[in-house]
């Protein structure tokens, strides 16, 4: 079976996208910096960083779809699914805005922080509970194609990456 790509991957794809399009904007979960260089150093404007702070970051996120920007959230996997759930299924999900969801640390990517930083696979079972989010599982195989249904869905999508 093929292994999911890495945030490094994904995020330089998605980097294309957002540079083109003003309306959108990034929701960071205060992680990321080395692989988000480029949307912070050319894109302080629509670049932000959260902090450690996910049920709020969904919110804002939620907020920002209302008034018709394009709002990318990147955060680890627990905090992001199980952390900002009820966020996420009640901001998001029930409203079907268009919010982009990217969770890194897929698989116990980040097992070396201890069990509050993996979820093995079961961010695709929580996931998968809401009847309004497209959910993908990017392999060096389907990036090109995932990151074109994502981004050309018009309502809330979930990625999962390394």
């Amino acid at each position: 079976m093929p292994s999911l790509i890495s945030k490094k991957e994904a995020m330089s794809k998605i980097y294309d996208i957002f540079k083109a399009d003003p309306e959108f904007v990034l929701l960071a979960g205060d992680m990321g910096f080395a692989v988000l260089d480029s949307f912070f150093d050319n894109h302080p404007n629509r670049a932000f960083n959260t902090g450690i702070n996910e049920q709020a970051t969904m919110s804002i996120a939620a907020g920002m779809a209302i008034t018709g920007m394009r709002p990318i959230i990147y955060s680890q996997i627990p905090f992001i699914t199980m952390r900002a759930f009820e966020q996420l299924r009640y901001d998001i999900n029930e409203h079907k805005l268009n919010v982009k969801i990217v969770g890194v640390g897929a698989s116990n990517y980040f097992s070396a922080l201890g069990r509050s930083h993996c979820m093995d696979d079961d961010d695709i079972a929580l996931v998968s509970v809401l009847k309004n989010i497209e959910i993908y599982s990017p392999t060096s195989e389907t990036l090109e194609k995932d990151i074109e249904a994502m981004f050309s869905h018009n309502g809330p999508s979930y990625m999962r990456t390394l």
